[in-house]
């Protein structure tokens, strides 16, 4: 894809979010079933350790995966970045959040070493292969050794309904396309759905420093709408 287009459709993304943030953060309240999977999958259901989780949270939302692990695992301290602070509300825990546009620059992120780093709903906002593999290098940079890190690629296109809804790029690639939101015809935003080859290639390319624990799909009335991806860092 080229630059300038991938600009236009990331300026379009955060138009849309500075437009709908409110109707959209009504329709983002419960946590994810998917979530679930995670705190088992990275063995913090339960947890022995009291101390807090250290969770960084990259396009963090609403904060409700925060909101999740406070009711789920007990005390968190998080940092969290988004572009789109009307979004983010209340804190339901210890959280430093930052202002930052991630398509552009994930290297600006600021944590220290974390037990779990995260990016959820966001990865099919990343109209490039290299954007979406610079957002997962920095989640891993950001990860203690033996800690985790996990992703969510939306898979919409294998929805009939949500796939009627999809208008596709003209000048975009296969899985690209225009999404609109509720009534408000004005209210688009580009979404890119996923296939496995893709997420194998973004798998690959943080290999050197961190292993695939798991990838398991969840979320949506099919159960399988996201694909998530859990890595571990390298000791």
């Amino acid at each position: 894809m080229r630059p300038d287009t991938a600009r236009r459709l990331s300026d379009l993304t955060t138009q849309f979010y500075a437009r709908s943030a409110a109707s959209f953060s009504a329709t983002r309240q419960s946590p994810w079933k998917g979530w679930e999977r995670l705190i088992e999958v990275c063995q913090i259901d339960g947890r022995a350790d009291k101390r807090p989780l250290h969770v960084l949270d990259l396009a963090c939302g609403n904060l409700r995966f925060e909101r999740f692990l406070a009711e789920r695992v007990g005390t968190v301290r998080a940092w969290a970045y988004d572009n789109c602070d009307e979004l983010v509300g209340q804190a339901p825990c210890p959280t430093t959040y930052t202002h930052l546009d991630l398509a552009e620059h994930p290297g600006r992120v600021s944590a220290p070493p974390c037990d779990l780093c995260v990016s959820f709903g966001f990865m099919h906002h990343l109209p490039t292969h290299a954007q979406r593999a610079a957002l997962l290098s920095t989640l891993v940079e950001h990860a203690r050794p033996g800690g985790w890190v996990a992703v969510s690629f939306w898979q919409f296109a294998h929805d009939a309904r949500l796939l009627a809804k999809a208008r596709p790029i003209e000048d975009g690639e296969p899985g690209d396309y225009l999404l609109g939101w509720q009534d408000d015809a004005q209210a688009q935003r580009y979404c890119h759905s996923f296939e496995e080859t893709q997420i194998d290639e973004l798998a690959a390319s943080v290999r050197g420093h961190a292993r695939e624990e798991a990838r398991f799909s969840a979320d949506g009335r099919s159960k399988d709408l996201n694909r998530y991806l859990v890595l571990r860092r390298k000791g």
